[in-house]
């Protein structure tokens, strides 16, 4: 038996769930509010399995009601059920550790079903959300990689460095000065998280960008 705790502050829509979820014999509904902080102080005293929630509420919104509670009760599993394909909402809910996100349009069926996954330990994520959320990650993903990436100036540093140029070299073949190419090594360590120039040139090797072992 699943316990459920539901949190809208809209009346109709928590009347009209806590009928069609309390025909499911494997759930029992164990509370209900109509507000933010409600739903924590209900969440911490009945300790529901999973609790319902709204992200548009008075007092505390659902993220906030989610962030309190993976602090402090972090067994209870925080379904966000809203009306909102916001991708920083849907990102929000996600990082925050939101077990589900279900929109308030799919029908009844498949709301029991999201539920039934999330009390037997998985997740889950309406269709839509599941794009939002896949996109949002890939364009992360993407930007992390471009940020670990050297600009075309720093590869030119690189690749003088692994062909063994000193600074004053460098900023001469460059015509900057030995400031900036003080200040591109730097970066470029930082970002392929080496701490030697024996790192550099390994790494300029490995792309190809020169060839052989070298000595420094």
């Amino acid at each position: 038996m699943t316990t459920l705790l539901l949190a809208d502050d809209h009346v109709l829509l928590q009347d009209g769930l806590m009928e069609r979820l309390s025909k499911q014999p494997q759930f029992t509904i164990i509370g209900a509010a109509s507000d933010g902080e409600s739903a924590i102080e209900q969440s911490l005293a009945l300790r529901p399995d999973i609790l319902l929630t709204d992200i548009s509420m008075p007092k505390k919104t659902g993220l906030e009601v989610l962030s309190e509670l993976r602090e402090k009760a972090p067994m209870i599993k925080v379904v966000i059920l809203s009306m909102h394909n916001n991708k920083e909402y849907i990102v929000s809910a996600f990082r925050g550790g939101a077990k589900g996100y279900v929109l308030k349009d799919v029908s009844s069926q498949e709301l029991v079903q999201a539920l039934d996954i999330i009390a037997g330990g998985g997740s889950y994520f309406s269709a839509g959300v599941s794009e939002t959320l896949m996109e949002s990650m890939s364009q992360m993903v993407n930007r992390e990689h471009e940020d670990n990436v050297p600009t075309p100036r720093e590869k030119d540093v690189l690749i003088l460095i692994a062909n063994g140029a000193c600074n004053k070299t460098i900023a001469r073949e460059l015509n900057i000065s030995v400031r900036t190419v003080e200040t591109h090594r730097l970066r470029v360590k930082k970002k392929l998280g080496v701490t030697s120039t024996a790192g550099l040139v390994k790494y300029a090797i490995e792309q190809g960008w020169v060839k052989g072992e070298m000595e420094h």
